[in-house]
């Protein structure tokens, strides 16, 4: 980030949000990546900044071990 003084006004060049901030891509799959069974509304996964819904619990802990076996490059 810089910060560029002119007079009395200054401006910030560079300034993005940090990762936190960022919104995360929903991709809005209808099967579970790991059953293939049908997804639920409460089970995500966030990899790579993508969210991905899952069926259950332990799918995401499935996930979590193991991402690259599951979801697409």
């Amino acid at each position: 980030m810089a910060l560029i003084l002119g007079g009395s006004l200054a401006l910030i060049v560079g300034c993005s949000p940090n990762r936190s901030q960022r919104q995360n891509i929903q991709m809005n799959n209808q099967t579970c990546p790991v059953t293939g069974n049908q997804i639920n509304d409460k089970d995500t996964y966030i990899y790579e900044g993508k969210e991905y819904k899952l069926c259950s619990d332990k799918c995401k802990q499935t996930l979590s071990e193991n991402p690259k076996k599951y979801l697409p490059d």
